[in-house]
């Protein structure tokens, strides 16, 4: 088990996680993300630990800060490497990668859709990220740096999590 008390707090509303993900490839590296509180004037945040949960660092450093983290996953082998999905009606900031543990991020949003992403996930033994958005669902290609829309066939709905059977 792990906690989350040590987050950094403002209040007593700050610590409302809004994403949570442990590493397959280590599960002592957790990222977690808090919700923003305009009410309370407390930005969003983004932290990892590398010890279960005993000691976390502050790793939202250039990420957009007036938007709804919704969405965190993982890569399966690498600890280092997560994704990030925001919600919110800002164009072109959508989807953000990180290779060194949240040292810096890279926006993928490229030609997502605006709309916001209700989840992203990491497709198992793939390497595949794809997106859940209010529009449906996309599939990142990385050779082309871009995303793929793969809803064809979905009803006009908003989808809001992805899950994979490994079977």
């Amino acid at each position: 088990w792990f906690s989350l008390s040590p987050l950094p707090s403002n209040g007593i509303y700050d610590n409302e996680m809004t994403a949570l993900a442990v590493a397959n490839s280590n599960p002592s590296v957790i990222y977690a993300a808090r919700r923003m509180r305009f009410e309370y004037s407390s930005p969003p945040g983004v932290y990892r630990t590398t010890d279960d949960g005993n000691n976390w660092s502050d790793i939202t450093s250039n990420l957009p800060d007036s938007l709804y983290y919704t969405s965190i996953d993982v890569s399966q082998t690498d600890a280092n490497t997560a994704y990030i999905a925001l919600a919110g009606l800002t164009a072109g900031e959508k989807v953000y990668k990180t290779i060194n543990g949240g040292t810096s991020w890279q926006n993928i949003s490229y030609n997502l859709p605006n709309a916001p992403v209700n989840a992203v996930k990491v497709a198992p033994g793939t390497g595949r990220v794809v997106a859940a958005t209010d529009f449906g669902v996309f599939v990142f290609d990385g050779g082309t740096n871009t995303w793929v829309d793969e809803s064809l066939g979905l009803p006009n709905v908003i989808v809001s999590d992805i899950e994979f059977n490994p079977a």
